[in-house]
């Protein structure tokens, strides 16, 4: 077999058994806990620090970064029609500006957020 199809099939054969034997073992020493009957207090002790809550902001983060990324590309797509060097080079570069810029902003509105509903529950 040529080195170009072996590769890529060791890389993902890898990555596959690695994720596998993860979640077996996780599954076996679940099942080993529940078996010995330690379901009790010790298994809330165990998984103590897991927060099944989810973030109320993911959706504005994902929201936020889509925007600035589609503003991004329509901003790149004009200054690519306007200079005509370096098409690409000017896109990237955009996209990734305006995805860092939409991050940053999300990061300001969440922190006043949160400080809001802090000092509400603090009263």
């Amino acid at each position: 077999m040529e080195p170009e199809i072996i590769i890529p099939i060791f890389l993902f054969g890898g990555t596959a058994a690695v994720f596998w034997k993860f979640f077996d073992s996780r599954h076996k020493e679940r099942m080993t806990i529940i078996e010995k009957g330690l379901v009790d207090e010790n298994l809330r002790h165990l998984y103590a620090g897991f927060s099944s809550r989810t973030n109320p902001y993911s959706s504005l983060k994902y929201g936020m970064l889509a925007a600035f990324i589609g503003v991004g590309i329509l901003v790149s797509t004009f200054l690519s029609q306007i200079f005509y060097l370096h098409e690409e080079q000017i896109t990237a570069g955009i996209i990734f500006l305006f995805a860092g810029l939409g991050l940053i902003t999300f990061y300001t509105i969440a922190k006043k957020r949160m400080a809001e509903e802090d000092k509400e529950r603090s009263m």
